[in-house]
């Protein structure tokens, strides 16, 4: 399974947990932070990449700090990350 996360519309970290709510079909209850996801990847052995479109967008939008976290969490879980500038 491939997850794209096109960073042209991460405005605030809100929009990224929302598409990340709509992307992996969380339950309700997951809190939007970044161990909440990390738990969610480790428990689904299905989803195997998630690919960044605009990640330098991205990151100017969410700070750089979240988004070392966010790829230090896929790293930690697992995930194979693929950023795309394109």
């Amino acid at each position: 399974m491939i997850i794209i996360i096109d960073g042209l519309a991460m405005k605030k970290k809100e929009d990224f947990y929302q598409n990340i709510k709509e992307e992996l079909d969380v339950p309700e209850y997951f809190g939007n932070n970044l161990d909440a996801l990390y738990d969610f990847l480790t428990e689904q052995p299905d989803i195997l990449q998630m690919k960044f479109l605009h990640y330098n967008m991205m990151q100017s939008q969410l700070g750089r700090s979240f988004c070392q976290q966010l790829l230090k969490v896929l790293q930690d879980a697992d995930i194979l990350t693929i950023i795309d500038e394109h």
